[in-house]
C-alpha cells in the first residue's frame, strides 16, 4: 500500500507501460510531455502542446479515480491518513482501465500478480459471508485500483503470464441485493440483442459478475476515455454529480467527434440509450459511456454498468423511501428540453433519427424486445437468480414492454 503520510508530488505516466511524460502537483496540476512521445494520453490533449496546467487533475486521470466502495476501502486501511490524487493514481500503479500508468520517480515497477481461477471465482462465488470477495479485496487492492464507481468490484488477475488484472470482480452489495445478477441479465439482454458486450459471466451463487476487460486486446493495452473525460468534467468526490449533467444527445455529439467509424458507432449509441431506456436503468450517466482506441482508431466502447435500477428504493432526508423513475440524463439538449422522464416511444424513434442518423429506428430497437422476453425466461430456470430479484424485475420488465413495444416507429 501506498504511504499516505507522505506526500507525491510527482509521477512518471506512462502510455501502455511506455514512458510518455511527468505530472507534477504544485500549486496546480502539470502534465508535460517527453520529448519524442508520440502517443497522447489522452484524446484531448495532443502530443503536440506539449505542457498542460490545471488547477484540477485533468479529466482523463481523474476518470477512474477509486470511489464509493473501493474508496472506503482504502481509508479503512490506511485509518488516520487523508489520501490525494497524486497518492491514488501511484495506488492505481499501472494496472488500471485503460492504457495509462503512473509510478513514482526511481520506484520499481511492481511484480507479476499471482492468478486467481475463474473456475474457482464461478464455483465459489463471494464465499461465505463474502469472504472470497473480501479476500481479492486484500490481495489486489493494492495493485491497482483503477475502477471508480460505487459498486464493490475489483481487478484481479486470471493468470500469472498476463501483465495486468485481466478480470473485472463485481459483487452484490448490501445496499443493492441481487446486483449482480441484476447485471448479469442486463448485459445477457445486450448480448442476445447483438450488442457489442465484454464477455460476462455469473457465479453459481449468483453473487459474483464477472466481466472481462474490453480495453485489452490479445494483451496488449488499448485506451479508453469515458464520456465525461472527453467533455473535460471531472467527477471525482464533491464534483461527482457533474456525470448526471448534459444528455445522451450530447455524447452522439462527442461521439461523432472522435470515432473513426461515425455512422456506425452512433447507430450502436442509439441501441445502447434504448437498452437504457427499455431496462429502466437510471444511472446511464456520462461515465458510462466511453470509446477506446490506439493509434489509428477509435470506436464506441462495448455496454457495460447497465443494471434496472427501479427496484432499488433509495430514501431521502426526511426518511421517506422513493423509487427514481427518471434517466440518468437529459434525452436531449437544450433548456427548452429538461426533463429526465422515460421517454415516449416516438420521441425515443426521433432521437434515433435527428441525433444518431438511425433511419429506421424500430429495426434497432426491436431485438432488445425480443431478448428482454427471452432473458425473463431463462432467468425464472436458472438457480444462480435470485427468486426475489426475478419477482421484482418481471413487472418492470414487462411493464416496459407494454409500453415501448407495439409504438416504436
Amino acid at each position: 500500500m501506498i504511504d499516505f503520510s507522505r506526500p507525491i508530488r510527482e509521477l512518471w505516466v506512462g502510455v501502455a507501460r511506455r514512458p510518455t511524460g511527468t505530472l507534477v502537483r504544485q500549486s496546480q496540476y502539470e502534465f508535460t510531455y517527453d520529448p519524442g512521445a508520440g502517443t497522447p494520453v489522452s484524446l484531448i490533449m495532443p502530443v503536440e502542446d506539449g505542457h498542460f496546467t490545471d488547477g484540477e487533475l485533468f479529466a482523463v486521470m481523474d476518470m477512474n479515480l477509486p470511489e464509493g466502495f473501493l474508496l472506503a476501502a482504502i481509508r479503512e486501511r490506511a485509518p488516520k491518513t487523508s489520501p490525494t490524487k497524486m497518492h491514488l493514481l501511484a495506488l492505481m500503479g499501472e494496472n488500471g482501465i485503460g492504457w495509462l500508468g503512473y509510478r513514482q520517480p526511481g520506484a520499481k515497477r511492481a511484480a507479476r500478480l499471482t492468478g486467481v481461477s475463474r473456475d474457482r471465482l464461478l464455483r465459489e462465488g463471494a464465499g461465505k459471508q463474502g469472504r472470497l470477495f473480501a479476500e481479492l479485496v486484500d490481495a489486489y487492492l493494492s495493485t491497482g485500483s483503477g475502477l471508480s464507481g460505487v459498486q464493490p468490484k475489483v481487478l484481479v488477475p486470471e493468470r500469472t503470464s498476463i501483465a495486468v488484472p485481466n478480470l473485472i470482480v463485481k459483487a452484490a452489495g448490501a445496499d443493492y441485493p441481487g446486483l449482480a445478477a441484476n447485471e448479469f441479465l442486463c448485459l445477457e439482454v445486450a448480448t442476445r440483442a447483438g450488442l457489442e458486450v465484454a464477455t460476462h459471466a455469473l457465479s453459481d451463487d449468483g453473487q459474483l459478475l464477472l466481466v472481462d476487460r474490453f480495453d485489452l486486446s490479445n494483451g496488449a493495452r488499448l485506451g479508453f476515455e469515458d464520456i465525461a473525460a472527453l467533455m473535460d468534467l471531472r467527477v471525482g468526490g464533491a464534483l461527482s454529480d457533474r456525470k448526471y449533467r448534459g444528455s445522451y444527445e450530447d455524447i452522439a455529439r462527442v461521439i461523432g467527434l472522435f470515432s473513426t467509424r461515425k455512422e456506425a458507432d452512433r447507430a450502436r449509441f442509439f441501441q445502447h440509450v434504448a437498452l437504457t431506456v427499455l431496462l429502466r436503468n437510471g444511472d446511464g450517466h456520462l461515465k458510462n459511456f466511453g470509446v477506446v482506441y490506439d493509434e489509428t482508431t477509435c470506436r464506441l466502447a462495448p455496454v457495460f454498468d447497465v443494471v434496472t435500477t427501479t427496484i432499488y428504493p433509495y430514501e431521502r432526508a426526511n426518511g421517506a423511501r422513493v423509487t427514481d423513475r427518471t434517466l440518468a440524463l437529459k434525452l436531449r439538449a437544450g433548456r427548452d428540453r429538461r426533463r429526465r422522464a422515460y421517454p415516449a416511444a416516438r420521441d425515443l424513434a426521433a432521437f434515433g433519427r435527428e441525433c444518431c442518423g438511425v433511419a429506421e429506428p424500430r429495426a434497432l430497437v426491436e431485438p432488445l424486445f425480443e431478448a428482454m422476453v427471452e432473458c425473463l425466461d431463462a432467468a425464472r430456470r436458472d438457480e444462480r437468480i435470485p427468486r426475489a430479484l426475478v419477482k421484482q424485475l418481471r413487472p418492470e420488465w414487462e411493464d416496459s414492454l407494454r409500453v415501448w413495444r407495439p409504438r416504436t416507429t
